[in-house]
């Protein structure tokens, strides 16, 4: 075997069927032993897209992730970044399992077109660790996954793209898929492993949300205050400022504030 052929093979990328452990460098831990033994380099990809799939909200898909953003947003000087996310994010409750707030940016697109083009924008531009996204499903097709794939690929960028049950039928180049329901409580959520590197997919799973957040609910919920909690990121001009879009400067320099009263906490189930 010659040696470009060798250093091809070599390629993290690069998945080849026939070896188990094929893959070079390590992986990034889930925070959870159980998820984390089911994957080819004992967490999740360094980069890359992961599709999470269900028709259901509120039944820990969130918090599966949440071991794995405080790590990010207390170990590394970029974004996580949240795109189009379909309901209010509680400060008080991410900054209780343990997640830096200044390290969060949250987007909210108008459009499907839009939301495209922050997601690929984010990934590509290297200054986030992670992206959340969440997509109009009507408009998401083989070319926009593959388009947001090498986003992720290009910026060093781990993105997590929630999309329905309905997905599951449909070819995707993502490195893994995992289709989540509710498990038998509300501490843990069911885990289908359709799709993973160096693998073939695995029997359904209950993985159990030990996160701190799952410890703080009771005296979160306790709180009777209404005063609302601000969550302030900034929006970098750059890389945005290039955008097609053209969004205003004004848009572009004014922090966005996420408002999150106490009492109310949006991802208690999530």
């Amino acid at each position: 075997m010659n040696a470009s052929l060798d250093q091809l093979l070599q390629h993290p990328h690069l998945w080849r069927a026939t070896a188990r452990r094929g893959f070079s460098g390590s992986g990034l831990s889930t925070g959870f032993a159980t998820l984390d033994g089911a994957l080819e380099q004992a967490g999740w990809p360094q980069d890359g897209l992961i599709e999470l799939l269900s028709d259901q909200q509120g039944i820990g898909e969130l918090r599966t992730l949440l071991p794995t953003l405080k790590t990010l947003t207390q170990n590394e000087d970029r974004w996580v970044a949240w795109v189009a996310p379909p309901h209010l994010l509680s400060a008080p409750a991410l900054e209780a399992a343990g997640l830096r707030l200044d390290r969060l940016l949250l987007i909210h697109p108008k459009t499907p077109q839009e939301q495209l083009w922050a997601m690929e924008q984010a990934l590509k531009s290297g200054t986030c660790s992670a992206l959340l996204g969440w997509l109009d499903p009507r408009h998401v097709t083989p070319q926009v996954l593959r388009r947001l794939q090498l986003a992720a690929r290009s910026g060093g960028t781990l993105a997590f793209l929630f999309r329905p049950e309905s997905a599951a039928q449909e070819a995707s180049p993502a490195e893994l898929r995992l289709r989540l329901e509710a498990g038998g409580n509300a501490q843990e959520v069911r885990l289908h492993v359709l799709k993973r590197r160096g693998g073939w997919p695995l029997e359904p799973f209950e993985l159990a949300l030990n996160d701190p957040l799952s410890q703080q609910l009771g005296p979160q919920l306790e709180m009777a205050s209404g005063e609302p909690r601000p969550l302030d990121v900034t929006i970098p001009v750059l890389p945005l400022a290039a955008a097609p879009l053209k969004p205003s400067s004004e848009a572009a320099e004014t922090p966005r504030r996420l408002w999150a009263p106490r009492a109310v906490l949006p991802l208690s189930g999530c």
